[in-house]
């Protein structure tokens, strides 16, 4: 299972990571957590675990479980909690509640309620800069979840309740439920366990890991309900690896039905039925994920799986296919009369790092069979991987998998098999038999849906009953039928998690063509108040804060909701952009043509050093207005004549019938460089590289070039969730020519914090840096997904859409910047977005079709030199500072400077981006710093990357391009990154 990051902000500080959740990510794992361990980072005091009270019931094969969890922050400041975990295949979240204090003082459990996926994260990032209580529950890939709950009060508790849904697996006529308790040091804790519709009592089953601590007995009693119960409770007690397990008389031959919003919801288990023996296979591609997140795949269970299937085949040659971020070589072995010593011996020797790329495996061999051990959590591939047309199985260990993909996978005769939840030899016999399917359910029902069991050999049938009085028939693809009858009122088989299993499931199948069903995803998400790719739950403050952002509050809020919202007029975004940003366009056309002085300056010399003290003397965290930080500090650019003529409307003709060239990389043709107008003719850029001072780039730059790799593998165990140490790492083994290897180490920021689109960012500038822009447009791909309200997000994949070549859907994407509206303002970016749109029009070989953009906005504007800032962390504030040959400093308050050159509004809330332009270099030297001044945020990585692009020539097809990428720790901190040289 993956370790729980628990990431904590200060008001003012970074803040400490915080231990408070650490729980969530453990109960759910399929087995004991077996050495997790919390990263913390700058924690003053841990946050307590006050009170633990779980409550379970169990209804045949189906449980429900409720986890109540109260903390205590024992830190003198507001902290911010994150983490994400997964959850087994068959199990879903039901319910997500936090405490809030009422009007009276008092405090209640509040329930979150749907809210679409990516206005749910933006509503809770624009709500926690008000400094007002949210939290979110947010789906992120796979079966894996990402929580965050601001704020925990200094000196204050607070509750969190989540509940779950699933169904048991059954193994040789037992169902078997668990319960994992690795939850540290509790001061209360409180078990309770009810289950119904069993022919005998459960019983406590045995485990290596122990079950409930000593002195600590749970026996089960019929109550006066005809349940069975069980209960526990103690005090001061340290729950490290106990679970209990518990084993009830299977009961998949029952029908079970739960009522909501006036349907009736079925579900039940419907064993396979034997299809007879597969031919035995000659051929076996065996295909490896070698990805960091495949470490954590149980590979014990792997080895004994393959040893059972391959004392079953007499003779047979095995393809090995490894794949991480990019595939190796595949490799041959011969397996015969059960002996895989050489194929087990290269796997044992697998090395786990990198992105999942399952596109990278070939799908198109000529074998019989193929074995598939991954996760799924595909996270690197361009385009999706296609089924192969051989039987495919999919063979899983662990928690958070992405079943729906790899059920995409085994399409033509496999399936997907846990083996987790089965032994060797029974994941053998599935193997070794024809895999029956279900053609057709049949009686009084609608709205049908099933879907294999996580174990295997058994179906999950699930839908909206319209008559009990039919039968249920199940039609099998070999011509068997199963009939099944409902249950009669009364007899104990109605169950509440019905209706939320059937919802799961037919998620769980529109999701094996996601693409072509987000919006019924969505819908049922809504409905139903569960989290799924589409839909994310809330919960906030304020009855304002739902009428603010257009959310529909929980029920107990409904009335007053109601009342407000007809009092309320809520206008987001901005009425008319278009006249804002023509405006600034129109000022920078007027400076682009205004001709500035070339020689020595008669002004003082500008500083910096103080730097408006006056704008900078609050704390950060109090420098904006709580209601409106998103415009606070905007810096305008100084007044300036209105251009003589609105800049013309022009296409440059076809110069060549080329496919267009990598930008960054387009080399200069050869042209006149005189005929460029105020393009400098002599410019050179020298770049301070970062150089990081971290022990472990110590030992690997004392090591020889064959050996930085394995002290990478040494000292990763130590910073696995550290941004930076994979970018050191990746840095180092480029500058030593190891250019494979550099990539595959930078790729891990993929497996990182699923769904982090600042950590994406990174990734995807790196990429670019590195020359990989396919790659980078498949990740700003997916973080214009994460974030569509954010304008970097267009402007990100536009650029990378340019350095792969594809010109016409990069002005797209970058007008998009303009033409869109934003709820949140970033200044200046779309001025910057045109002046890049501009030069990919004003360089592209071949005519692009501007017909969508408005004329007013196309004008050739090349210019000598140009700086661009960008950084990785939501709202901070750094500046950009650039010292021309004069002494004279451009930076936010003094944008503009006697030779011209000009800084972009200043940006302080946030990622970027900020400019510096000069139409027209004199000679000399132009020096470039940055000075971080600190976030606005409660949870950020140890350090904000930055990205500073150099560009010389800009806007010409003599455009030259160099880029260097740095990290900030301490607020005030200011550094050198480069120079200009002018000749």
């Amino acid at each position: 299972m993956q370790q729980a990051i628990l990431l904590a902000r200060s008001r003012n500080t970074i803040a400490a990571l915080m231990g408070f959740l650490c729980a969530l990510a453990i109960w759910t794992c399929s087995a004991p957590a077996s050495g997790q361990t919390l990263v913390v980072k700058g924690a003053d005091r841990p946050v307590k675990l006050r009170a633990l009270a779980i409550a379970t019931e169990i209804a045949g094969p189906l449980a429900r479980t409720t986890v109540e969890m109260t903390f205590y922050n024992p830190n003198n400041r507001v902290l911010e909690g994150e983490l994400q975990f997964p959850l087994l295949e068959g199990q879903t979240i039901v319910g997500f509640a936090l405490s809030m204090e009422n009007a009276d003082g008092k405090e209640a459990m509040r329930d979150a309620v749907p809210v679409d996926k990516t206005k749910g994260r933006q509503v809770f990032e624009d709500v926690i800069r008000q400094r007002i209580d949210p939290a979110l529950l947010e789906a992120t890939q796979g079966n894996n979840f990402k929580l965050r709950v601001y704020p925990l009060n200094p000196g204050k508790t607070r509750r969190v309740r989540l509940v779950y849904a699933e169904h048991l697996a059954s193994t040789n006529g037992a169902a078997r439920y668990r319960l994992p308790l690795s939850y540290g040091h509790v001061q209360d804790f409180a078990l309770a366990i009810e289950a119904k519709g069993l022919r005998s009592a459960p019983v406590l089953a045995g485990n290596a890991n122990g079950d409930l601590p000593a002195g600590m007995g749970l026996a089960f009693r019929k109550n006066n309900n005809g349940k069975y119960a069980a209960s526990a409770k103690a005090k001061n007690l340290r729950l490290q690896g106990n679970v209990v397990a518990i084993e009830t008389p299977a009961a998949d031959d029952g029908v079970y039905v739960g009522r909501r919003d006036g349907k009736n919801y079925f579900y039940t288990g419907i064993a396979r039925p034997e299809a007879g023996e597969r031919p035995i296979p000659k051929t076996l591609e065996l295909l490896w994920d070698a990805s960091a997140s495949g470490g954590k795949r149980d590979h014990a269970r792997e080895f004994a799986f393959l040893d059972a299937f391959f004392t079953k085949v007499p003779e047979l040659r095995v393809r090995l296919q490894v794949v991480r971020d990019v595939a190796e070589k595949p490799r041959d072995f011969s397996v015969q009369r059960g002996n895989w010593r050489a194929l087990k011996k290269a796997l044992e020797e697998t090395v786990y790092d990198g992105a999942t790329h399952l596109a990278a495996f070939d799908f198109k061999a000529a074998s019989d069979l193929y074995f598939l051990f991954s996760d799924g959590l595909d996270n690197y591939s361009v385009t999706p991987a296609a089924a192969p047309a051989a039987p495919l199985f999919a063979l899983v260990s662990g928690a958070g998998t992405d079943s729906a993909r790899l059920r995409g996978l085994t399409v033509s005769g496999g399936s997907v098999i846990d083996l987790a939840a089965v032994g060797a030899n029974t994941a053998t016999a599935r193997v070794m038999q024809k895999q029956a399917h279900i053609v057709a359910v049949e009686g009084g029902l609608t709205d049908t849906v099933w879907q294999e069991t996580p174990q295997g050999g058994a179906f999950l049938v699930a839908g909206v009953l319209r008559d009990a009085s039919q039968p249920l028939r199940i039609v099998f693809d070999d011509g068997k039928r199963v009939v099944r009858r409902f249950p009669a009122g009364g007899d104990g088989n109605d169950v509440d998690s019905a209706p939320y299993l059937w919802a799961a499931a037919k998620i769980a199948r529109l999701e094996e063509e996601y693409d072509l069903n987000q919006g019924e995803i969505r819908r049922l998400g809504r409905v139903f108040r569960i989290p799924t790719r589409e839909t994310s739950l809330i919960v906030l403050d304020r009855v304002e804060d739902y009428i603010a952002h257009d959310i529909e509050p929980p029920p107990e809020l409904q009335a007053q909701y109601e009342r407000l919202r007809t009092r309320t007029n809520n206008l987001r975004g901005e009425p008319d952009k278009l006249a804002r940003v023509l405006a600034e366009w129109q000022a920078r056309e007027a400076w682009w043509k205004k001709n500035f002085p070339e020689g020595k300056s008669q002004a003082v010399k500008n500083s910096a050093s103080t730097e408006d003290a006056a704008r900078r003397s609050r704390p950060m965290a109090e420098a904006a207005s709580d209601m409106d930080m998103d415009r606070a500090n905007a810096v305008s650019m100084p007044a300036m004549p209105a251009p003589e003529e609105a800049p013309p409307n022009f296409a440059l003709a076809a110069a060549a019938a080329e496919p267009a060239p990598s930008l960054q990389m387009r080399t200069a043709k050869q042209e006149d460089a005189t005929k460029v107008s105020g393009v400098a003719t002599v410019a050179r850029i020298s770049l301070r590289p970062w150089r990081p001072d971290a022990a472990y780039i110590r030992r690997m730059k004392e090591a020889r070039d064959g050996d930085i790799y394995r002290i990478y593998l040494d000292e990763r165990p130590d910073f696995e969730n550290s941004v930076a140490f994979y970018l050191d790492v990746s840095h180092e083994l480029a500058q030593r020519g190891q250019k494979a290897l550099s990539l595959r180490v930078l790729s891990n920021l993929a497996e990182m914090n699923l769904e982090n689109r600042q950590i994406l960012r990174v990734l995807g500038y790196r990429l670019l840096q590195a020359d990989c822009p396919a790659q980078a447009v498949a990740v700003f791909r997916r973080v214009l997904i994460l974030a569509d309200d954010e304008p970097q997000s267009y402007r990100d994949l536009g650029l990378a859409l340019a350095a792969a070549g594809d010109l016409q859907s990069a002005i797209d994407r970058l007008y998009d910047v303009v033409e869109k509206s934003f709820v949140r303002q970033f200044p200046g970016i779309e001025v910057i977005a045109l002046t890049e749109l501009n030069a990919i029009v004003a360089t592209a070989p071949a005519a692009l079709d501007t017909r969508r953009i408005d004329s007013r906005f196309l004008a050739d504007r090349p210019i000598d030199l140009r700086v661009v800032l960008t950084w990785d962390t939501d709202n901070t504030d750094i500046d950009l500072h650039v010292i021309d040959p004069n002494g004279e400093e451009a930076y936010y308050s003094h944008p503009l400077t006697y030779q011209g050159g000009r800084v972009s509004p200043d940006n302080t809330l946030g990622y970027g981006p900020e400019e510096y332009s000069l139409r027209k270099a004199k000679p000399g030297k132009y020096r470039v710093e940055v000075k971080f001044y600190g976030h606005r945020q409660q949870a950020i990585s140890e350090a904000t990357t930055i990205q500073l692009d150099f560009f010389t020539r800009y806007g010409s097809r003599q455009i030259e391009r160099q880029s260097v990428t740095t990290r900030l720790k301490d607020a005030q901190e200011r550094v050198f990154v480069g120079e200009f040289d002018v000749k």
